[in-house]
Protein backbone atom coordinates (compact mmCIF):
# COMPACT_ATOMS: atom_id res chain seq x y z
CA UNK A 1 0.00 0.00 0.00
CA UNK A 2 2.73 2.03 0.75
CA UNK A 3 4.41 1.59 -2.72
CA UNK A 4 0.82 1.98 -4.15
CA UNK A 5 0.28 5.69 -3.12
CA UNK A 6 3.88 6.78 -3.38
CA UNK A 7 3.02 6.06 -7.31
CA UNK A 8 0.10 7.85 -7.34
CA UNK A 9 1.83 11.01 -5.69
CA UNK A 10 4.17 11.20 -8.17
CA UNK A 11 1.73 10.77 -11.03
CA UNK A 12 -0.21 13.57 -9.27
CA UNK A 13 3.13 15.41 -8.80
CA UNK A 14 4.22 15.29 -12.21
CA UNK A 15 0.87 16.70 -13.82
CA UNK A 16 0.53 19.61 -11.70
CA UNK A 17 3.88 20.45 -12.21
CA UNK A 18 4.22 20.01 -16.56
CA UNK A 19 1.73 23.40 -16.86
CA UNK A 20 4.35 25.55 -14.86
CA UNK A 21 7.30 24.35 -16.27
CA UNK A 22 5.98 24.08 -19.86
CA UNK A 23 6.02 27.90 -20.97
CA UNK A 24 6.29 27.29 -24.54
CA UNK A 25 3.76 30.01 -26.04
CA UNK A 26 3.84 32.56 -23.57
CA UNK A 27 5.77 34.86 -24.84
CA UNK A 28 3.36 35.29 -28.08
CA UNK A 29 0.28 35.25 -26.05
CA UNK A 30 1.70 38.26 -24.04
CA UNK A 31 2.85 39.98 -27.42
CA UNK A 32 -0.90 39.42 -28.57
CA UNK A 33 -2.11 41.37 -25.18
CA UNK A 34 -0.32 44.21 -25.44
CA UNK A 35 0.83 44.59 -29.12
CA UNK A 36 -2.76 45.99 -29.42
CA UNK A 37 -3.02 49.04 -26.92
CA UNK A 38 1.00 49.67 -27.82
CA UNK A 39 0.25 49.82 -31.45
CA UNK A 40 -3.10 52.10 -30.95
CA UNK A 41 -0.21 54.28 -28.56
CA UNK A 42 1.79 54.77 -31.25
CA UNK A 43 -0.88 55.57 -34.00
CA UNK A 44 -1.61 57.85 -31.31
CA UNK A 45 1.29 59.87 -30.97
CA UNK A 46 1.16 60.11 -35.07
CA UNK A 47 -1.88 61.53 -34.55
CA UNK A 48 -0.87 64.38 -32.68
CA UNK A 49 2.30 64.86 -34.09
CA UNK A 50 0.98 65.28 -37.48
CA UNK A 51 -1.77 67.62 -35.50
CA UNK A 52 1.27 69.56 -34.54
CA UNK A 53 2.89 69.58 -37.94
CA UNK A 54 -0.33 70.79 -39.67
CA UNK A 55 -0.40 73.58 -37.19
CA UNK A 56 3.25 75.15 -37.39
CA UNK A 57 3.65 74.17 -41.41
CA UNK A 58 -0.10 76.29 -41.60
CA UNK A 59 1.27 79.20 -39.78
CA UNK A 60 4.42 79.24 -41.87
CA UNK A 61 3.35 79.50 -45.12
CA UNK A 62 0.25 81.83 -44.25
CA UNK A 63 2.94 84.50 -42.86
CA UNK A 64 4.51 84.61 -46.12
CA UNK A 65 1.57 85.27 -47.54
CA UNK A 66 0.48 87.61 -45.52
CA UNK A 67 3.77 89.59 -46.09
CA UNK A 68 3.30 89.68 -50.02
CA UNK A 69 -0.28 91.32 -49.10
CA UNK A 70 1.37 93.50 -46.86
CA UNK A 71 3.54 95.05 -49.38
CA UNK A 72 1.32 94.76 -52.01
CA UNK A 73 2.75 92.00 -54.38
CA UNK A 74 -0.54 90.15 -53.54
CA UNK A 75 -3.07 92.30 -55.14
CA UNK A 76 -2.15 91.19 -58.43
CA UNK A 77 -3.99 87.97 -57.49
CA UNK A 78 -7.05 86.96 -59.79
CA UNK A 79 -8.69 84.91 -56.94
CA UNK A 80 -8.08 83.30 -53.98
CA UNK A 81 -6.69 79.60 -55.38
CA UNK A 82 -4.30 82.03 -57.42
CA UNK A 83 -2.78 83.76 -54.06
CA UNK A 84 -2.86 80.62 -52.35
CA UNK A 85 -0.70 79.26 -54.91
CA UNK A 86 1.75 81.90 -55.75
CA UNK A 87 2.15 82.93 -52.45
CA UNK A 88 0.83 80.59 -49.63
CA UNK A 89 2.00 77.32 -51.23
CA UNK A 90 5.12 78.49 -52.48
CA UNK A 91 7.26 78.16 -49.75
CA UNK A 92 8.80 75.92 -47.74
CA UNK A 93 6.23 75.22 -45.38
CA UNK A 94 3.86 75.42 -48.00
CA UNK A 95 5.10 72.83 -50.24
CA UNK A 96 4.68 70.11 -47.31
CA UNK A 97 0.59 71.14 -48.13
CA UNK A 98 -1.69 70.58 -50.46
CA UNK A 99 -2.90 73.99 -51.75
CA UNK A 100 -6.85 72.76 -52.31
CA UNK A 101 -7.18 72.52 -48.67
CA UNK A 102 -6.78 75.75 -47.72
CA UNK A 103 -9.94 78.20 -46.79
CA UNK A 104 -9.09 81.44 -46.60
CA UNK A 105 -11.15 84.64 -45.52
CA UNK A 106 -9.45 88.60 -45.27
CA UNK A 107 -10.95 91.20 -43.38
CA UNK A 108 -10.69 95.09 -43.40
CA UNK A 109 -10.71 96.37 -39.95
CA UNK A 110 -12.98 99.51 -40.06
CA UNK A 111 -14.12 101.89 -37.77
CA UNK A 112 -13.48 100.47 -34.42
CA UNK A 113 -12.02 97.22 -34.61
CA UNK A 114 -8.92 96.13 -33.56
CA UNK A 115 -7.15 93.03 -33.56
CA UNK A 116 -8.74 91.78 -30.69
CA UNK A 117 -12.13 91.98 -31.57
CA UNK A 118 -14.11 88.88 -31.56
CA UNK A 119 -16.29 89.55 -34.68
CA UNK A 120 -12.24 89.32 -35.96
CA UNK A 121 -10.46 86.92 -34.26
CA UNK A 122 -11.86 84.66 -31.61
CA UNK A 123 -9.15 82.02 -32.27
CA UNK A 124 -11.26 79.23 -32.68
CA UNK A 125 -12.65 77.08 -35.31
CA UNK A 126 -15.96 77.56 -36.81
CA UNK A 127 -18.01 74.46 -35.95
CA UNK A 128 -21.76 73.71 -36.03
CA UNK A 129 -21.47 70.99 -33.67
CA UNK A 130 -18.64 69.23 -34.83
CA UNK A 131 -19.26 70.05 -38.53
CA UNK A 132 -16.80 72.49 -39.58
CA UNK A 133 -19.00 75.95 -41.17
CA UNK A 134 -16.66 77.50 -43.68
CA UNK A 135 -19.87 79.43 -45.16
CA UNK A 136 -17.16 82.92 -44.23
CA UNK A 137 -14.29 81.38 -46.12
CA UNK A 138 -13.79 80.97 -49.57
CA UNK A 139 -15.47 83.95 -50.45
CA UNK A 140 -18.53 82.79 -48.73
CA UNK A 141 -20.83 80.36 -49.50
CA UNK A 142 -23.87 81.99 -51.30
CA UNK A 143 -21.30 83.94 -53.16
CA UNK A 144 -22.08 87.43 -51.25
CA UNK A 145 -18.41 88.05 -50.66
CA UNK A 146 -15.72 87.21 -52.61
CA UNK A 147 -11.42 86.86 -52.05
CA UNK A 148 -10.27 90.46 -51.79
CA UNK A 149 -6.92 91.81 -51.05
CA UNK A 150 -5.57 94.58 -48.45
CA UNK A 151 -6.01 98.09 -49.88
CA UNK A 152 -2.83 100.35 -49.17
CA UNK A 153 -2.43 102.13 -45.45
CA UNK A 154 -5.16 99.34 -43.97
CA UNK A 155 -5.11 96.87 -41.11
CA UNK A 156 -6.06 93.38 -42.66
CA UNK A 157 -7.09 90.07 -40.78
CA UNK A 158 -5.91 86.35 -42.27
CA UNK A 159 -7.35 83.82 -41.32
CA UNK A 160 -6.71 80.20 -42.95
CA UNK A 161 -7.91 76.83 -42.00
CA UNK A 162 -6.75 74.24 -43.69
CA UNK A 163 -8.35 70.74 -43.01
CA UNK A 164 -6.23 67.35 -43.72
CA UNK A 165 -6.38 63.68 -43.54
CA UNK A 166 -6.46 61.46 -40.34
CA UNK A 167 -4.95 58.47 -39.54
CA UNK A 168 -7.25 56.63 -36.57
CA UNK A 169 -11.00 57.83 -37.98
CA UNK A 170 -11.49 53.96 -38.93
CA UNK A 171 -10.20 52.71 -35.75
CA UNK A 172 -11.17 55.18 -32.90
CA UNK A 173 -14.10 57.59 -34.78
CA UNK A 174 -15.41 59.43 -31.44
CA UNK A 175 -11.77 61.17 -30.77
CA UNK A 176 -11.96 63.57 -33.64
CA UNK A 177 -13.79 66.75 -32.81
CA UNK A 178 -14.05 67.96 -36.43
CA UNK A 179 -15.64 67.26 -39.56
CA UNK A 180 -15.50 67.97 -43.22
CA UNK A 181 -17.99 66.69 -45.76
CA UNK A 182 -18.76 63.65 -43.35
CA UNK A 183 -15.53 62.66 -42.99
CA UNK A 184 -13.12 63.31 -39.69
CA UNK A 185 -10.25 65.90 -40.06
CA UNK A 186 -7.68 67.49 -39.05
CA UNK A 187 -8.51 71.15 -39.10
CA UNK A 188 -6.06 74.07 -37.92
CA UNK A 189 -6.57 77.61 -37.52
CA UNK A 190 -3.70 80.24 -38.52
CA UNK A 191 -4.66 83.97 -38.31
CA UNK A 192 -2.44 87.32 -38.43
CA UNK A 193 -3.25 90.66 -38.22
CA UNK A 194 -1.08 93.09 -40.69
CA UNK A 195 -0.84 97.05 -41.69
CA UNK A 196 -0.22 97.21 -45.04
CA UNK A 197 2.08 99.57 -46.57
CA UNK A 198 1.71 102.36 -48.82
CA UNK A 199 2.03 100.83 -51.91
CA UNK A 200 0.61 101.74 -55.46
CA UNK A 201 -2.92 100.53 -56.12
CA UNK A 202 -2.97 97.47 -58.54
CA UNK A 203 -4.22 98.49 -62.36
CA UNK A 204 -3.64 94.70 -63.15
CA UNK A 205 -6.99 93.22 -65.50
CA UNK A 206 -8.89 91.04 -63.77
CA UNK A 207 -7.01 91.30 -60.03
CA UNK A 208 -9.13 90.44 -57.14
CA UNK A 209 -10.85 93.33 -55.53
CA UNK A 210 -9.45 95.19 -52.81
CA UNK A 211 -11.10 94.89 -49.43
Amino acid sequence: MRGCSWGWRQVFGRALRLPVKDRRGVAILEFAMLSIPFFLLILGLCEVSFDLFLQEATDLALQAGAREMEIGAGTASTSESNFVQNYVCNTTAGRLLVCSNFHLKVQLLTGTQDFSSPTVSNGTLPLNGKNLDLSSYDGGSTGASVFCTAPPGTLIMISAIYVGPTFMSGLLPGLFNEYYNGKPVHAVLSQIGLASEQFPASTQAGAAPQC
